[in-house]
């Protein structure tokens, strides 16, 4: 009886979720294998700094030219297939990238190349993924699906595609390209059995013309509610800025870590978890710490250790201390980024809210990829260059909007303390 209650209390998620979820880890692993392997292919081809930067530039840049874009055309298509599609179409990519390396025809243009087919098909996943979740499981159990997604997503690709993918690169250049695409095939497998009724999304009754005026203006009426709410607007520019103060380390991560560093290939994804483990750590730290700081105080402690982590990263006397910062600067940057994430959600009105959280992902996305560009050419100067302007980027930011921060958060503890009232009222 005691179980029965507690299984009436705690529903499953059901098999059409599990499906989905492993399907969407079988994803993760190949991800992470790539995020792993194509900048290690690249430093393997060119030394030059600002050719480096530049992968780190083409991820990002289906995101700014398609993102405010595929999220109207997913809502258009079924959905299961946009997440087969993505992951076929990955999978043939590296297989062809596999064979050009594997012949010894592969340059770093080859390698841009790939990279913004994936990362494009990376868009549709995601924003397929996102849009399919709620009909899948119960509207009282959506927490509970995307904390297992996220847990899902840290594991396979930080955990686990990321060594794997530094280990196979030492056996053969191609070799983790052809388990990446196996990966990939795999997960579109998995997704094949999804069922049709949560797959399809509703029928549209406009007709082309009119849902391409009513796409863009929707995304004008985000970007216009964003520059006439001035704190908003800082707080935007602020995250802004800290993306781009992060990417202009991370940018040339890979070079940083065999040449300053010398971490050797094989053990690169190693290294490169260490920032998933800080994650994690942050993920459960960040209730506790705002319960205990305010949201307020959380964001500037959060964001000054990201920046003083960056500078203390590149200050190191080895690797494995490095490695500590690295996985420092992934707790602060978790931390930040969930609180922001909160603030956002509590203080943009509802029927906004979508909108402009796409146009607050685009303005981030834009910096990452003038970080990357910015980092290589510091690169060129000195390795340890990049993470120490990228530090005090991200620290003189924060200092500067310190009034925009508290403003936002008092706006934010107001709204949360409104919603408990009217709750109250309502019992």
């Amino acid at each position: 009886m005691a179980t029965q209650k507690r299984q009436r209390r705690s529903p499953a998620l059901g098999w059409d979720f599990t499906r989905f979820w492993i399907g969407s880890m079988s994803s993760n692993a190949a991800d992470g294998i790539m995020i792993t392997v194509l900048p290690l292919m690249a430093a393997m081809l060119t030394n030059d700094p600002v050719l480096v930067a530049g992968l780190a530039f083409v991820r990002f840049l289906p995101w700014l030219l398609f993102g405010l874009f595929i999220g109207a055309l997913v809502d258009r298509m079924d959905r299961g297939r946009v997440l087969i599609a993505a992951n076929l179409v990955r999978a043939a990519v590296l297989i062809a990238l596999a064979v050009v390396v594997a012949s010894g025809n592969a340059t770093i243009y080859t390698l841009y190349a790939a990279m913004f087919v994936i990362m494009s098909c990376e868009a549709f996943y995601d924003i397929g993924g996102r849009a399919l979740m709620p009909e899948l499981v119960d509207k009282r159990l959506l927490d509970k699906a995307n904390s297992r997604v996220v847990g899902g997503r840290v594991v396979m690709e930080d955990f686990g595609g990321a060594p794997l993918g530094g280990l196979l690169i030492v056996v053969a250049a191609a070799l983790p390209l052809a388990v990446n695409a196996g990966a990939y095939v795999l997960g579109a497998l998995i997704l094949a059995g999804l069922p049709l009724a949560a797959r399809r999304p509703g029928k549209t009754t406009s007709s082309a013309g009119e849902e391409t005026v009513s796409i863009l203006a929707s995304v004008r009426e985000g970007a216009v509610f964003i520059w006439r709410e001035r704190p908003l607007r800082n707080m935007v520019v602020h995250g802004s800025l800290v993306s781009l103060g992060f990417m202009i380390q991370s940018a040339v991560l890979v070079l940083i870590l065999r040449v300053h560093f010398g971490v050797p290939e094989a053990l690169y994804g190693v290294f490169i978890s260490s920032a998933a483990a800080g994650a994690l750590v942050g993920a459960l730290l960040v209730s506790r710490t705002v319960a205990a700081l305010g949201r307020f105080r959380t964001e500037v402690v959060a964001y000054t250790v990201m920046g003083a982590g960056c500078i203390a990263f590149i200050l190191s006397p080895n690797a494995y201390v490095a490695g500590f910062f690295w996985a420092l600067i992934a707790v602060a940057m978790t931390v930040s980024n969930t609180v922001i994430t909160g603030i956002a959600q509590l203080v943009i009105p509802p029927e906004l809210r979508g909108r402009v959280l796409s146009s607050i992902q685009i303005f981030a996305m834009s910096m990452n990829a003038v970080g990357a560009l910015i980092g290589g050419l510091l690169g060129r100067l000195d390795m340890r260059v990049p993470s120490l302007v990228g530090g005090a980027v991200v620290i003189a930011a924060t200092m500067f909007f310190l009034p925009t921060l508290r403003t936002m958060t008092a706006r934010a503890d107001a709204a949360e303390a409104g919603d408990r009232e009217e709750s109250r009222v309502e019992a």
